[in-house]
C-alpha cells in the first residue's frame, strides 16, 4: 500500500483508512498519502505523515470531531514525527482556498501522492493549472524569505519550487537539491543546507538571499510568459 515504508508506518495507515472507513462509510470518497513517505523519501525520525481524505460533503463540527478522536496520538499512537491530516469535500476549489500551502500540497499529491484507498489521485483530483502553481510558488517563496530564510527546509524547499519553475516537475526537497546544484550558479548554501538537514543549523543569509533571488526570478519570468 504504501511501500518502502516502515513496517509500523505501513501499518499505522492501514489503521487509519481502517478507522476512517468504519466511520465515514458512504461519505468517504478516498483517502491519500502526500508527502515525502508517499514517493520514497521517508525518513525516520525527520520526516511526518500527510494524509488527505475527500469526502461527498463537508463535515459537521460533530463528524470533525469524531475523526479526530480517533486519529489522535492518544488513540493512535504515529510513529512519525507527526501526522497532518485534512479532509477534502468532493466539490472543493482549490482556487477558493485562501493558502498556498493548501494548493501546492494538492498538486504535488496529484503529481506524487499515493492512494491509500479510492480512485487514484489523478482522477480524485482536479488538475491545477500551471500558472495557480506557480503563485503558489511566489507565495510560498516570499513566506520562506520573510519567516525561515536561513533554515536547511527553506533552502531546500526553494530548491524544489526552482525545479518545477524549470521543469514543470515536482520532487522531494532532496531531489530538488540535487537538482539544484546541477544548475549555473548554484549557491553553495545548497551544499551546506543538504549537510545540515539533520542538524537544523541555521545558513549564511546572503547566500540564502542568493538562491532566492534567482528562484524569484525565475519564476517571475516564467509567470511573463505562461499566458
Amino acid at each position: 500500500m504504501a511501500g518502502n515504508l516502515p513496517q509500523e508506518v505501513e501499518a499505522y495507515l492501514e489503521e487509519i483508512v481502517k478507522r476512517l472507513t468504519e466511520y465515514l462509510q458512504h461519505q468517504l470518497v478516498g483517502i491519500y498519502l502526500f508527502g515525502s513517505a508517499s514517493y520514497g523519501a521517508y525518513e525516520s525520525g525527520l520526516s511526518d505523515l500527510d494524509v488527505q481524505a475527500i469526502v461527498t460533503d463537508r463535515l459537521s463540527t460533530v463528524e470533525k470531531q469524531a475523526v479526530i478522536s480517533r486519529l489522535t496520538h492518544a488513540a493512535l499512537p504515529c510513529p512519525a514525527t507527526k501526522l497532518e491530516f485534512v479532509p477534502d469535500h468532493i466539490s472543493l476549489d482549490p482556487a477558493n482556498e485562501s493558502s498556498h500551502w493548501f494548493l501546492l500540497d494538492i498538486a504535488m499529491g496529484r503529481q506524487l501522492g499515493r492512494s491509500l484507498c479510492g480512485p487514484d489521485p489523478t482522477h480524485a483530483f482536479g488538475a491545477i493549472p500551471q500558472r495557480w502553481i506557480l503563485e503558489a510558488i511566489a507565495d510560498s517563496l516570499d513566506w520562506h524569505h520573510e519567516n525561515e530564510l536561513s533554515s536547511p527546509n527553506s533552502i531546500l524547499n526553494a530548491c524544489r519550487g526552482w525545479q518545477f519553475i524549470v521543469t514543470g516537475e515536482f520532487s522531494s526537497k532532496s531531489d530538488g537539491a540535487k537538482w539544484a546544484l546541477q544548475q549555473q550558479d548554484c549557491p553553495d548554501v545548497v551544499r551546506r543546507a543538504i549537510l545540515a538537514r539533520n542538524t537544523g543549523d541555521k545558513l549564511p543569509a546572503a547566500q540564502a538571499r542568493m538562491l532566492y533571488d534567482i528562484v524569484m526570478t525565475a519564476n517571475r519570468a516564467k509567470l511573463a510568459t505562461d499566458i
